[in-house]
Parts: structure tokens; sequence; C-alpha cells
């Protein structure tokens, strides 16, 4: 919108990125950062995607960090070696769910067209919400993370949802195997699946967004045209 958009309340910090131009239902991309990151450490990766009509919602993880990441949240603690903490993982499941039900409420959003998009944790984040409510999102963007096994009991939910992985060959934090590994699961409960890798570690690369951007474009032009009256 050529209006900014103030924020409204919500049971999880946000920042918001509005669109250049006027709409009521506009295509919402909400943001979901990785683990010591916050919403606005993510948000300028909203410009990668450069579409005038695109509201962006950019959310932070109600987990502080302390120590040297102090500043930083994460979406769920871990456990040594390398598992995630089941507990803290639903929970915040459940918040992301309460949240895009207010935001949808709030603001100018299109609830038919409302994508996930997130890195490392926040990958997980958008697998997991994804599976728990398909209604709820028209797609996922998870890069660099990984399908959360502890809800895997409903990925039954998931067949024929849309859905761009993509995972760096040289990922040393979360390895190339978890990313394939969600790609076999994904392929299995016959998931709409967009699956790359790309030649890097865990971080982002022009060529992933590219395909990334791509990849939106259509889904979202696809929802507009079977929409139109």
């Amino acid at each position: 919108m050529s209006d900014q958009i103030e924020p409204e309340q919500a049971n999880l910090h946000h920042e918001l990125i509005a669109p250049r131009t006027q709409a009521y239902a506009c295509p919402t991309l909400v943001l979901l950062h990785g683990r010591g990151d916050s919403a606005a450490g993510i948000l300028p990766l909203a410009y990668e995607f450069d579409r005038d009509d695109l509201l962006v919602i950019s959310v932070q993880a109600p987990l502080g960090l302390g120590g040297v990441m102090a500043g930083g949240y994460e979406w769920y603690r871990l456990r040594e070696p390398r598992r995630l903490d089941e507990a803290t993982l639903r929970a915040s499941l459940e918040s992301l769910a309460e949240f895009l039900d207010t935001v949808k409420a709030s603001y100018p959003v299109d609830p038919e067209r409302v994508v996930l998009l997130g890195f490392s944790q926040g990958a997980v984040m958008s697998l997991g919400a994804q599976a728990l409510g398909p209604e709820s999102v028209a797609g996922v963007i998870a890069l660099s993370g990984y399908f959360p096994i502890e809800v895997e009991s409903d990925a039954v939910n998931l067949v024929g949802a849309p859905a761009f992985v993509a995972h760096g060959v040289h990922d040393d934090i979360i390895p190339v195997e978890a990313g394939r590994r969600t790609r076999d699961l994904l392929e299995r409960h016959g998931v709409d699946l967009t699956y790359r890798e790309y030649p890097m570690a865990h971080s982002v690369s022009a060529e992933e967004m590219a395909e990334a951007r791509a990849w939106l474009n259509q889904l979202l032009g696809q929802i507009g045209s079977s929409t139109t009256p």
C-alpha cells in the first residue's frame, strides 16, 4: 500500500513491509528466522521477491537466547546432540497458528495467498505449520532446514500441498542429508514438491533466491487465476 500499515497487537512480535500498491487483500509472505536471529534480521530477505503487491510480515521467535547469542531468539530449545525439544516446538507451532489467525483478521491479507518462508529453525517451523494446518497457508519455502519428525503423523494432511525446499550441499550446521530426508518424506506424503540443492554452506544464495522467487510468483499466479470470478 502507499500508506504505511501500523503494527497491530499480536501474540508474537513482528515487523512489516507494506506493499507498494493499494489493495485490501494482499498476497502475504510470512518470514520465520533461524536460531539466533530476529524479525529485523531476516526482514531484508523480502526485497529479493520484488513484488509491488506483496505484504511481508517478519515474525520473531518467542524464546530468547543468552550468553554469546544474547539478543537473538529461537523457536524451540535444542538438546544434545542436535535434538530439538518437542515441548517447545509444539508450543511455538501453536503460537504461530494463533499469530496467523490474528494477522489475517488485522491486516489486508488475502487468506488464500499466505506463504511461509523459513530459514533453518524457521524452515522447520514452516514445514511443521503446514503439516498441522495446510488449509491456513498456500505454500511453504523452506531453506536449509528439515521436516520435524515430531509432527510426521500430521503429514497425511499434506497431499498436494505446495512446498519449495532447498539446501546447501556444504551445510555444516544442518547437513544436506537432513534436506534429502525431508525431500523423501514429503514425496512419500504426496506434497507438490520442488527440491533444490546449491553449492553453499548454511546460507542463502542468489541462485536459490531467484528460483524461490520464480516459484512464489508461479504459485501466487495460479491461486489468483483460480479465484478470479
